[in-house]
């Protein structure tokens, strides 16, 4: 094909840069087909344009139509064979395919020599969601070093995608912590990861720098939720020791750093024990349905001394139906008349609950098996199961997680960080389409 006269070129190149510019400030511009296609058709070769209106069509939520455009122009092997690998792998990951996701990331790798240390982060991340979370973890650390090898200039951008993806991939606490020291040492104007930083002092019982690092993050934006919180919570860690009332022992004997990592997690994913209800109301069998008892008003839920969100949403469960949790055990949720009832029995006839100390130990009746064993929340928020003649066992981190357990196992989407993980794409950078689809 003649390459078209200058006046010609200039229009095709001036509504093909107004498409990405339309892309950039609203993806679902409708606008963007018409442009693409008015591109493609006075110079088919500007195939950049392809990739453009595919991600268009994943951002209107059309993905096999994006899918579709993506794979048809891998076949042309032109020159957006690799920003179309890049975007078809991306796309892939966003929609949680991630076996599919980790073999385009293999093929990036494979056909680009140059291929860059964030190449190697979205292979990283897909590896720990379809293969194992600790070597998808360990591939983050070496995709950072290669980049202070081969683009030191942008380490600092290493340093907070590697902290990112671990908070979304599931990374322990005490992993996130280190990483993310490195990441604000580089560039202390991530505000997120500064205050996700301070909530990882938390648990591991620095408040005081907790403190000083949300007290910098709300000096930038005193309207910041997530800090706030993580301040509510800094406070109650130093509140008893400045008034000698507590000590860091009896914070750590009360799990109050598990319970701050967690109270991070729920407020950034949506995974705390409301949402994990929500989430189960759309999934739950029919048979469960119908054993659970309606909810309590708001008053009468607080009053029970049981969990309020809980019983608010199903007052208990009629007695003998835990099977239908499909968890393997008889548990089935407890009514606030049970847990009142409980909780009045221990403190008239503490001889005959030798296992509960009423005065001295935290503990949230939830579930029973209507033959002498509970599971409770307990230190830490822990999901806890108490049997009389047999020591206390964890059964989950924290009765969301045991309500989400219970969502992924009726098909149901498991919003919770490195599982089928929505939180991926929420909490890491999109870093956009390759460059070199904006130019052809």
């Amino acid at each position: 094909m003649n390459e078209p006269l200058d006046l010609e070129r200039a229009a095709i190149e001036h509504d093909r840069d107004l498409a990405w510019e339309l892309f950039d400030a609203r993806p679902q511009h409708p606008q963007i087909p018409q442009l693409t296609q008015s591109v493609l058709a006075r110079a088919p070769q500007f195939t950049g344009m392809i990739i453009l209106l595919a991600m268009h069509r994943r951002a209107c939520g059309e993905v096999d139509e994006a899918r579709r455009l993506l794979h048809d122009l891998l076949g042309r092997r032109d020159r957006q064979y690799l920003g179309a690998l890049r975007t078809l792998r991306d796309l892939e990951l966003a929609v949680l395919d991630y076996p599919e996701a980790l073999r385009l990331a293999e093929l990036v790798l494979r056909e680009d020599p140059d291929a860059d240390w964030l190449d190697r982060m979205e292979l990283a991340s897909a590896t720990a969601m379809a293969v194992d979370p600790e070597t998808g973890w360990a591939m983050l650390d070496d995709a950072v070093e290669f980049c202070g090898r081969t683009e030191p200039d942008r380490s600092a951008g290493a340093l907070g995608q590697r902290s990112l993806r671990f908070l979304s991939l599931g990374a322990p606490p005490m992993r996130f912590l280190e990483a993310t020291q490195q990441a604000i040492e580089a560039d202390p104007s991530e505000t997120l990861l500064a205050t996700a930083l301070a909530y990882a002092y938390l648990f591991d019982y620095r408040p005081e720098e907790a403190k000083e690092l949300l007290l910098r993050v709300l000096r930038q934006d005193p309207t910041d939720e997530v800090a706030q919180g993580g301040m509510i919570v800094a406070r109650a860690f130093l509140d008893p020791i400045e008034r000698g009332v507590g000590t860091m022992q009896d914070l750590r004997n009360g799990g109050m750093g598990e319970i701050a990592w967690r109270i991070l997690r729920d407020t950034l994913f949506g995974t705390g024990t409301r949402e994990a209800l929500e989430a189960l109301e759309t999934v739950m069998p029919d048979g469960l349905a119908r054993s659970l008892r309606p909810g309590l008003d708001r008053e009468a839920a607080r009053a029970s001394g049981g969990d309020d969100k809980l019983l608010e949403w199903r007052d208990g469960q009629i007695a003998g139906s835990g099977g239908l949790w499909g968890d393997g055990t008889a548990f089935r949720l407890m009514t606030g008349r049970e847990i009142r009832d409980m909780d009045q029995s221990m403190e008239e006839h503490p001889e005959d609950w030798l296992q509960w100390d009423g005065e001295h130990e935290y503990f949230t009746q939830l579930l029973t098996d209507d033959a002498g064993a509970y599971l409770f929340e307990g230190a830490g928020g822990r999901l806890i199961r108490r049997a009389p003649g047999v020591a206390d066992q964890d059964v989950a981190p924290s009765f969301a997680d045991w309500l989400w357990d219970r969502v992924a196992a009726f098909g149901g989407d498991d919003a919770r960080p490195g599982r089928r993980s929505r939180a991926a794409a929420t909490a890491s950078v999109n870093p956009g389409p390759p460059e070199a689809a904006r130019g052809r």
